[in-house]
């Protein structure tokens, strides 16, 4: 038997475009894209820790200091 995954992939992506639209249509406005870098903006810390640990898995010691 065939695994459900790719049709339940489709329907959860048709409903976030039909959502999506809604309420463009609701709001009357246009889509403003908020860009390739939006995941890292919005989460900026957790992206950060899960870099330095990264790092420390590969037997690096990191300290980190601001740039100027």
């Amino acid at each position: 038997m065939r695994h459900r995954g790719h049709k339940k992939a489709v329907v959860a992506v048709a409903h976030a475009v039909l959502v999506t639209v809604y309420h463009l249509l609701l709001r009357q406005t246009t889509y403003l894209d908020p860009g390739t870098d939006y995941y890292d903006r919005r989460h900026a810390e957790r992206v950060r820790r899960r870099a330095i640990q990264t790092l420390e898995r590969q037997g690096f010691r990191v300290m980190l200091e601001p740039a100027a």
